[in-house]
């Protein structure tokens, strides 16, 4: 019996070729292709959820007009309200249209997705989403009927938003809380590890490539500014796809 080569690589993925694997990963999942056909599903705008809006339908929305919130020039805040797009992205039995997902979340049934990209990730696989909206914006008109009929939450995240522990930043924030706040003052919402699907580089190699990814490193300069630096172990061919995915901005 053949015995099968392994092959490793060292790579480094800038922030947006981390957001264009992901947001493909997540267009990928058979859950995911499964409701863009029928039941219900939600693509909440955001740098990365972009990504999946565009491997979803062939169309990239764009950052500015299909992105509310971002931190940019030193600070929490918007994209201009001028240009910006008429909202998620919604899939009703194989219709396609954007707006406010409030009357499509009232009809979410058990299995149906809502796909929000998120700020925070901690080691123990909790996320958080900052919140500028004092009513919680699309995270906070999503959580609880997801979590009472069974709908799905997922969470494209790049590993560059690690940070130590969501649950010691929970208590720390709210919009009225913090006395000085660069840019938009926010709350935090936290979405505890199990209760939502995680997409991470890890998680992207894996589905795409059939690869081990590994973080070795981060950060970086220029163009390479947040960047992760992750160790790849997998076949020859599944290394070379992934090698070649990277080096085409993915």
């Amino acid at each position: 019996m053949a015995v099968v080569q392994s092959e490793t690589a060292l790579v480094v993925l800038s922030g947006e070729v981390s957001r264009r694997l992901i947001g493909r990963a997540v267009a990928a999942l058979p859950q995911v292709q499964a409701r863009k056909q029928a039941g219900r599903m939600v693509v909440v705008g955001g740098s990365t959820t972009r990504h999946v809006a565009e491997a979803l339908t062939g169309e990239d929305p764009g950052l500015a007009s299909f992105t509310v919130g971002w931190i940019r020039d030193g600070a929490l805040g918007e994209s201009p309200t001028q240009g910006r797009g008429p909202g998620p992205l919604l899939f009703d039995n194989g219709e396609v249209s954007r707006g406010w997902p409030g009357p499509l979340l009232e009809r979410f049934e058990a299995g149906d997705i809502y796909i929000k990209g998120g700020n925070a990730l901690d080691p123990q696989g909790n996320t958080a989403v900052l919140m500028a909206h004092p009513f919680g914006g699309t995270i906070g008109a999503a959580l609880a009927i997801l979590m009472a009929r069974g709908g799905e939450l997922i969470v494209p995240i790049s590993l560059e938003k690690l940070i130590p522990s969501i649950p010691a930043a929970c208590s720390l924030l709210g919009q009225g809380k913090v006395d000085r706040t660069m840019g938009t003052p926010v709350g935090y919402m936290p979405i505890m590890a199990g209760s939502a699907t995680v997409v991470t580089e890890i998680e992207a190699f894996a589905a795409l490539f059939g690869v081990k990814a590994t973080p070795v490193a981060a950060g970086g300069l220029d163009d390479c500014a947040g960047a992760v630096v992750l160790h790849l172990q997998g076949v020859p061919e599944s290394i070379e796809a992934a090698w070649s995915a990277i080096h085409q901005k993915a």
